[in-house]
Order: C-alpha cells, then structure tokens, then sequence
C-alpha cells in the first residue's frame, strides 16, 4: 500500500506546537508482551524538517 491512498493523521507537532494533518512515514505496533498496546507512527514535520512519534489510531494500517 503506497503513502498517497492513506488518509492523514491529524497529529500535534512538538516542534511547533500545532495541529496538523500528515501522513505517516511508517506505522508499527508497540506493545508490551502482557497489554494491548497502541499503534505508532513516524512523522516528518513540514516546517522544520524534524522527525517524531505520535499516536496513530488503531485501525489504521501497519507498513514500514
């Protein structure tokens, strides 16, 4: 599945401070082995070009 046929994420930008809707880089599982855990995405900011984490929903399809 290529990045262009997902929908964005609307996600909090802890570089700038703000709300905005992107699509994730990669998405992965982080679970600890006894919990359900939360699924994670990998975010590139459009402003400074910084990299983060935020939390994606759990419905949203897995990739690398």
């Amino acid at each position: 599945m290529s990045q262009k046929q997902l929908p964005p994420v609307k996600v909090r930008d802890p570089t700038t401070g703000k709300e905005v809707e992107l699509v994730p880089i990669k998405v992965w599982k982080l679970a600890p082995r006894t919990r359900k855990g939360v699924k994670i995405g990998l975010f590139r900011s459009p402003e400074t070009g910084k990299y983060f984490r935020a939390k994606v929903p759990d419905d949203y399809p897995e990739f690398k």
